[in-house]
């Protein structure tokens, strides 16, 4: 009886091993592409989804009130981040939400002219007003730069910083 030769077994060996790293390799490279890939797609659908929101509500804003022109009908926000913060696109476009929601209620079909008799107040309520778990951060209102009124449209420019929260003991 003879026995097989030892270095014919070695090679097949080696051969698939190579296979199966390039394998293994390969996948992981097309996996990484995809998920970098996926999250662009994602961030660009949340900034897409949140203009078409503010859309909507600026359509039905002006459908409401298209004719009155003695009343503040737009409420745009702009914002600027602080000192060592930095804020990506769809953190932005979530707090422009947040501070948009908190300044309709009171800002969107008021009188021009109650506006400009005490712009200060709709200032005081913006500055240091927290917004909390804003995608996992906490940010406040660090100042109110602008407030400019131009027709029936409202132009809001804030300052934002990341918020530290103390922790309760």
């Amino acid at each position: 009886m003879k026995a097989p030769a030892s270095g014919s077994s070695g090679g097949f060996l080696r051969a698939a091993g190579l296979l199966v790293a390039g394998m293994v390799i390969g996948a992981a490279l097309f996996l990484s592409v995809y998920n970098q890939r996926l999250n662009m797609m994602i961030e660009q659908n949340r900034e897409l989804l949140s203009a078409k929101v503010d859309l909507e509500v600026k359509i039905a804003d002006l459908t409401k009130t298209k004719n009155q022109q003695t009343t503040i009908n737009l409420l745009n926000i702009y914002i600027e981040p602080g000192e060592h913060t930095t804020l990506d696109k769809v953190t932005e476009s979530e707090l422009k939400r947040r501070i948009h929601g908190d300044l309709k209620k009171i800002v969107v079909g008021r009188k021009i002219s109650d506006f400009a008799a005490m712009p200060d107040v709709y200032e005081q309520i913006l500055t240091e007003k927290p917004f909390v778990g804003v995608l996992d951060k906490d940010y406040v209102v660090q100042a109110v730069k602008w407030i400019v009124l131009t027709q029936t449209e409202l132009k809001v420019w804030v300052t934002v910083k990341e918020w530290k929260r103390i922790p309760l003991s």
